[in-house]
Order: C-alpha cells, then structure tokens, then sequence
C-alpha cells in the first residue's frame, strides 16, 4: 500500500498523483487520515491518502520493451539508430510526430555530451507511443553515471524537460548506458527489502535518502504488497524521500 500525505486532502492527492503520473479520473481515492492542525503546532496531522490505479479494459497491449527494427546512420563517431517501423508515423497528439521529436532529442542530447567532452554512440528506440529509451555507449560509463546515478539522471531530467517543451507531455524519456538502470532497479528491490525488514524490526519509520521520483516510484511498487509495511513520500524535492514504517 502507498501513502501520499500534505496539509490538505487535495495537497496528498496531489503529491501522488505526480509521483505516478496520473490524473484523478484514473484513480479511487481512499482517505486514511484527515488533517488537523492541532494548538500551537502540538498535535498537527497531515493528511494521508491512498490511490488506487482504475482498471479500465482499454490498456495498450504494446510492450513497453518491445524493440523497434532500426536503421542508422553515422555521423562522424556518433551513431543515431533511426526507428524504421509503424510507430515512426505515429501521433502524440494533433500535431506532434514522435519520431520527429525523439529525433530531435537525440541531437539535443548529442549537443550536450560533446560539450561535456563525452566520446559516445547514441542508441534510440521507440519503445511505444508513451516511451522513448536512448542508450548511450560509451567507454565513460562511470563519469557519465556519476555519483549515485546523478550524472545521468540529471541529464535524463534535461531530456524530459526538452519533450515536455515541445509539447509531449505524457512521453517519458529513459536514458541507459551499459544496462545501468536495469542494475539500479535491481538495487532498489533489494534495498526496499531491506528497509522494510529493519522498519518492522525496530517498529519505528525508516527514511531513505532522496531519490529522483521514478526511483522512488520502484521503491513504493516493490512494496505496494507487503503486509507489515506502508510507504510514502514526504519533503519537496529535490530533498523528497520515502518513508518506509510498519502497520
């Protein structure tokens, strides 16, 4: 189960609406506590919220990992794989193309890591209307990861940023290099785990470090069925942090 809380009612709904990319029409709302304000501060409540994903019988049955026969072309030392299949005509919208705009991303975001002296092979793949996933080869792998993946996700938060601008807002942007996220969410799994076990050893709440919201979002999934704990989110980013506590 994940928990959501602020002042208000609305606020919780809010924060977790953000957190999982939804709006209200796609979620029941379950109100598990109400907000007091207490005297004198003592005794203030946030208020908590619980937000169920609907069930709707028209999901996409495209897999999100699905890959995208691809044609490329070089130039230079940089390679773009060109999507060659139906998605390349695809709508994001009355006048968006997505593969107009993954294109142009790909050479944003080739701009940005030759003036940060990176020597690479960009990778891009629509992995579905919803979803553009670019890998970057390169033998700095750990310089372009950073330190706690902070090098990359900064530079993945600037690739969401340049396709929200350009008006596709429901299209998340994902950026690898030598299969680093599918290492990070494995990490995460296991840290989850962890934290839940020592939460309900200790009985007390345990916060984790802050974390970009997609990572947050895996640590609330590898938790939504245990029975022992509840997870939520609390502070403002980029300060924003899990809470792990038991029942």
């Amino acid at each position: 189960m994940t928990i959501y809380s602020g002042k208000t009612i609305q606020d919780a709904v809010n924060e977790g609406l953000a957190e999982l990319s939804l709006n209200e029409d796609q979620v029941e709302v379950k109100v598990l506590q109400q907000p007091r304000n207490g005297f004198l501060g003592i005794g203030r409540k946030l208020a908590k919220v619980e937000l169920i994903k609907k069930v709707t019988t028209n999901q996409s049955r495209v897999s999100l990992h699905q890959k995208k026969s691809t044609q490329s072309t070089r130039t230079d030392d940089q390679m773009v794989s060109k999507p060659n299949d139906v998605v390349k005509n695809e709508k994001i919208g009355e006048n968006l193309d997505l593969d107009k705009i993954s294109q142009q991303l790909a050479d944003y975001l080739n701009d940005v890591l030759e003036a940060m002296g990176f020597s690479f092979t960009l990778k891009l793949d629509i992995r579905s209307r919803h979803s553009i996933y670019i890998d970057i080869d390169t033998e700095q792998e750990s310089r372009l990861i950073g330190r706690h993946g902070r090098t990359i996700n900064a530079l993945q938060n600037l690739g969401q940023i340049y396709v929200n601008r350009s008006g596709a807002n429901n299209v998340n942007v994902e950026l690898d290099t030598a299969d680093y996220r599918h290492r990070r969410s494995e990490a995460l799994i296991q840290l989850a785990d962890k934290t839940a076990r020592n939460a309900i050893a200790n009985g007390k709440p345990v916060y984790l470090n802050p974390m970009p919201s997609f990572e947050r979002k895996q640590i609330h999934n590898a938790l939504a069925d245990n029975e022992h704990v509840i997870t939520y989110s609390t502070g403002k980013e980029p300060h924003r942090v899990i809470v792990v506590a038991p029942k």
